[in-house]
């Protein structure tokens, strides 16, 4: 089977996929940066449990991690990348953060201002509308991000948890800077393709969280039939399969955990990779129904 390249032409400038079998470990945005295609969720995670995380993942090899204003736990991501900065695991450029901002917040430009005196940080590589609110609040957080993007506060915007072309679309057309990234939920029982697919083309990535299905769900992905025939014939965990699924199948993906083995078991997947037979067998698990509401 022959290799696909596919090649897009955004905001002037070519942005490539590599082959599904070859999973490049970063990709261009149209903001012209590059973003690494896996890394570290932390909702959920607080406290010293974050930091400790986060810190792990750096040491782990993880350049990605993704935090939110919302989930409380901005200064203890910027702790450990702090102390991962200091210990010489790894360079502040090195290292990609992604927050976001909540709809209904009344003032999104100091929002922006407190993450990042929270994060330690004098920029902030992607920042995110976490989730469609009012159109009013949607509006004003997306332009105050585009505020912060030309004050080289924010590098690249993007939004989540807007899953249909209809409502991305307003943001494309409607805002002189259009979304790099799209944060949903994904994971094999729901596969968005079609929206993958179609934002491909407007050069715009799909980023996976929940991608064992989210917590309530992990043991129904981890277990799964075909996942661990897979595992078994690659010599991998479940885990490890459907993280290389998600990177093959052209996804960022964000797996969290708080367990130092399984964010290094989570990081180790670029030794191997799925036949199209087998991603073929992964992709006959989608039934199109998320397990979120938002």
């Amino acid at each position: 089977m022959k290799k696909l390249i596919l090649t897009l032409l955004v905001g002037g400038f070519l942005m490539t996929n590599l082959s599904a079998k070859e999973p490049s470990k970063k990709v261009k945005l149209n903001s012209g940066y590059e973003m690494p295609t896996l890394g570290l969720g932390t909702w959920t995670l607080t406290g010293q449990v974050c930091e400790d995380a986060v810190y792990a993942a750096l040491k782990s090899g993880y350049r990605l991690i993704d935090t939110a204003k919302y989930y409380g736990n901005e200064s203890e991501v910027g702790k450990a990348i702090s102390r991962a900065i200091s210990d010489g695991i790894c360079k502040r450029e090195e290292v990609f953060i992604t927050t976001k901002l909540v709809p209904w917040s009344s003032n999104p430009d100091a929002d922006i201002e407190d993450s990042l005196r929270q994060l330690g940080l004098t920029y902030i590589d992607l920042c995110l509308l976490h989730q469609h609110g009012s159109a009013s609040g949607d509006d004003a957080v997306y332009r105050a991000m585009i505020r912060a993007v030309k004050e080289g506060k924010i590098r690249s915007v993007g939004i989540s948890n807007f899953y249909t072309e209809k409502s991305v679309s307003h943001f494309i057309n409607d805002f002189d800077l259009p979304p790099a990234v799209i944060q949903n939920e994904n994971h094999l029982k729901y596969q968005n393709n079609s929206l993958r697919d179609w934002a491909a083309k407007k050069g715009i990535y799909i980023e996976s969280y929940y991608p064992f299905g989210g917590r309530g769900h992990t043991a129904e992905h981890l277990k799964n039939h075909a996942v661990t025939e897979i595992a078994k014939a690659h010599k991998k965990t479940a885990a490890q399969i459907i993280v290389r699924w998600h990177l093959q199948s052209g996804y960022i993906a964000i797996p969290g955990s708080s367990n130092p083995s399984h964010i290094a078991e989570n990081f180790a997947v670029w030794d191997f990779e799925l036949s199209d037979s087998e991603m073929k067998e992964l992709l006959e698990l989608n039934t199109g129904k998320r397990y979120e509401n938002w």
